[in-house]
């Protein structure tokens, strides 16, 4: 008898026992790759009207009692694979695409390889390219820098590590000698730059997007967020650091949440084109 393959991209174990059928495409999910609750596995199961998230029909509301039109995603570029090894990137997209991506953008735990690159988008293309031969379909990942002005750049791609070796306190000591020295000597651009590709293929395209944010290094003050979050006070942010603003008010102005924006647009687009 011939293995039964799961519909769930990404997914290699073949089907043994419990299974739900697509009613618009006919693929076999194992009860743990259909994003179902038990309770809802069986209620959907009996009901033979139950619908895989591959295909494009899936509806989103606010709550059922919204009487307002329902937002419709086209899901065949769905799931998408978010491979970093930050859960906090994550969470903080999410807060910005809406909670509806909860579902449709799940974190793949995987540290990528520190490229070198003449840009922050060469290295997200590269990190990107690699993603996609960890995981059998689409992929998103995030890479971000930190670029002083007085440093030509640097740290930038290796934020990472500064952070890891000195913290955000060392970081703000790396520029007491310029301070005094240079107009602006302590300003820096935090960069997010997200790369997307279907992941079918070697030759797939890749998409960048970019959000940056202009700010001052600064003693480290506050106590929420992570990595440079302290010691990083945005222009436009009256004077508090990331980890000052809380998470809300950060969403608003961060360089993350200016990449956000655009790849939400991306993925409204890939979706109305399936």
């Amino acid at each position: 008898m011939p293995e039964i393959v799961c519909g769930r991209i990404g997914c290699r174990f073949p089907i043994k026992s419990d299974r739900i059928i697509c009613s618009l495409c006919s693929a076999n999910f194992h009860p743990s790759c259909s994003n179902l609750t038990p309770e809802e596995f069986g209620k959907e199961s009996n009901s033979g009207n139950w619908r895989c998230s591959k295909c494009p029909c899936s509806t989103y509301a606010n709550s059922s009692n919204d009487a307002s039109p329902k937002r419709v995603i086209a899901d065949s570029i769905f799931p998408i694979s978010y491979v970093t090894g930050n859960p906090n990137k994550l969470r903080e997209t999410i807060a910005v695409l809406g909670n509806e991506y909860a579902q449709l953008i799940k974190q793949h735990d995987a540290d990528l390889p520190e490229y070198q690159g003449s840009s922050p988008e060469e290295i997200a293309v590269l990190k990107c390219r690699h993603a996609a031969n960890l995981v059998d379909g689409p992929v998103l990942i995030e890479d971000t820098c930190l670029a002083f002005d007085a440093l030509k750049g640097l740290p930038g791609p290796y934020i990472k590590w500064f952070i890891k070796a000195v913290g955000p306190d060392g970081l703000n000591k790396m520029l007491e000698g310029f301070r005094d020295g240079m107009p602006g000597g302590d300003y820096a651009s935090a960069i997010c730059t997200f790369a997307y590709t279907s992941g079918r293929g070697p030759e797939a395209e890749v998409k960048v997007l970019q959000g940056i944010t202009r700010g001052r290094i600064v003693k480290p003050r506050g106590k929420s967020g992570f990595g440079f979050d302290p010691c990083f006070e945005p222009l436009d942010s009256q004077g508090l650091t990331y980890a000052e603003l809380g998470s809300e008010e950060k969403n608003r102005i961060s360089h993350r949440f200016k990449a956000v924006e655009k790849l939400k647009v991306l993925l409204n687009e890939l979706s109305e084109t399936r």
